[in-house]
């Protein structure tokens, strides 16, 4: 019997017999050919690649997880995602005072290739180069929460809690558990987060125009979480000023506040406004008279619109705009305040 010859692969087969018809040519139509041929053997490649290729993955990260402010964004944008058939990573780091942790997670998300980038700041100043970085990577971001110094535009845009109305709502709450006259102190002031600095302008500015028999007795910066907030709010206590009213500033400068009037006699002449929800039995129960609360669900859902439209090169707008909320015992249960407080992030069965 003879050898019996393998059969030649029909890509390699092809080849060759193609390769003597081109040494047969003339050189020009040589250089066409072979043109021609790359030409479609590239878009070959890009298409079996597209093909391959599953719907987007956004990375969202907010300033911590775990919480009753930050987790809602995940049930508005996973919301928003599912719709839209996109896949969301969500990650965060485990108190919102660590801030390398949520630069590294933004450098990891841009590095695994995901093609937008969601997040809520820790910082202003600190994030502000490491999102410009992301830009220059030509990733889309949207920013939640805070301005950042860097105009929105192109591929960066705002959704932003109304840090004004936030103030004024917090004032006048002030006012009329005090009938409009008392003292007043300030906790949580934060410089290093442009959304804390609006509203206690908003706040003190507000209380100037309207309620000029309520005066601001001490203003007090704050810390890293509630412990230490806790330390300030029980110095603030002894330190013998006539405080009627607290308001703090931030969700761990509630929380601190409220533990320091536990510990003290003069919690029940005291009234305490927070802002950013967290604590909410409290609220129930009367101890923490009011929060202003941040609508993150509806913002984590503009959010993914935004990133949507940005994806697919629709014109989104450079900012937009969302009303806090008074978080009070009479409407905690109400369906407008179960909507800001949904967690199920989860595919509904």
């Amino acid at each position: 019997m003879g050898q019996q010859r393998t059969p030649m692969p029909f890509a390699l087969s092809t080849f060759q017999q193609d390769a003597k018809e081109m040494f047969r040519l003339p050189d020009s139509l040589r250089r066409t050919r072979i043109v021609l041929q790359i030409a479609m053997t590239t878009a070959a490649l890009t298409l079996a690649v597209s093909c391959r290729r599953g719907p987007p993955t956004i990375a969202v990260i907010p300033r911590t997880c775990g919480t009753a402010l930050w987790e809602p964004e995940h049930a508005g944008a996973a919301s928003v995602a599912r719709i839209l058939g996109v896949n969301l990573y969500w990650n965060a780091p485990t108190r919102d005072s660590d801030v390398q942790q949520q630069i590294s997670l933004l450098e990891e998300a841009q590095r695994r290739g995901y093609q937008g980038i969601i997040i809520a700041p820790d910082e202003t100043l600190a994030l502000r180069s490491p999102v410009r970085w992301v830009l220059a990577k030509h990733v889309p971001t949207v920013v939640v929460g805070t301005r950042l110094g860097i105009p929105a535009g192109g591929l960066l845009s705002y959704v932003l809690n109304d840090e004004v109305a936030g103030g004024q709502i917090a004032a006048r709450r002030v006012a009329q558990a005090l009938h409009g006259k008392g003292s007043v102190a300030i906790v949580g002031i934060n410089p290093k987060l442009w959304s804390i600095t609006q509203r206690e302008r908003s706040f003190e500015a507000t209380l100037t125009h309207e309620f000029p028999q309520i005066h601001i007795v001490s203003r007090r910066l704050g810390l890293v979480s509630a412990l230490p907030e806790q330390e300030i709010a029980e110095e603030l206590l002894h330190s013998g000023e006539k405080i009627d009213a607290i308001v703090a500033l931030s969700l761990t400068s509630t929380r601190g506040c409220y533990y320091a009037l536990l510990e003290s006699k003069n919690a029940s002449r005291i009234t305490l406004v927070g802002f950013d929800q967290d604590l909410l039995p409290p609220i129930r129960t009367g101890e923490l008279d009011s929060v202003i609360v941040q609508d993150t669900y509806q913002m984590g859902q503009i959010a993914m619109q935004q990133m949507d439209g940005a994806l697919h090169g629709r014109r989104v707008a450079a900012e937009v705009i969302v009303q806090p909320k008074l978080m009070t015992r009479e409407n905690i249960d109400s369906p407008e305040m179960q909507r800001i407080l949904n967690v199920a992030w989860w595919a509904e069965r």
